[in-house]
């Protein structure tokens, strides 16, 4: 049995009311509702998004639904073509101190 990752997606749900964030578990994992700023975030498959989207703007204490833009991100820091040398002007070192008694 071999373990494939299926590739997921977050909406955030802008609700009029948040009492009925309840029955949006029908459309996939809600991860947060924050009853303050009245959305909701919920996971579901990337293949899903495109059927599911507009029946959740269809109802009626829905005010927004956008797609989150996490799975476009870059989320590499650097790579081997971004070389960067660290260079250190001896002039700027004679200007702080040398002990903590000049401090």
């Amino acid at each position: 049995m071999d373990f494939e990752v299926v590739p997921r997606r977050s909406i955030i749900v802008y609700l009029k009311n948040v009492r009925q964030a309840r029955q949006l578990r029908r459309f996939g994992v809600v991860e947060y509702i924050s009853d303050k700023m009245k959305y909701a975030v919920i996971a579901m498959n990337e293949q899903d998004v495109a059927t599911k989207v507009p029946l959740i703007e269809r109802l009626g204490f829905v005010r927004a639904v956008e797609l989150s833009h996490w799975p476009d991100v870059d989320t590499t820091v650097g790579s081997a073509k971004d070389n960067y040398e660290l260079i250190i002007d001896p002039l700027e070192l004679a200007d702080e101190p040398v002990d903590e008694e000049e401090l």
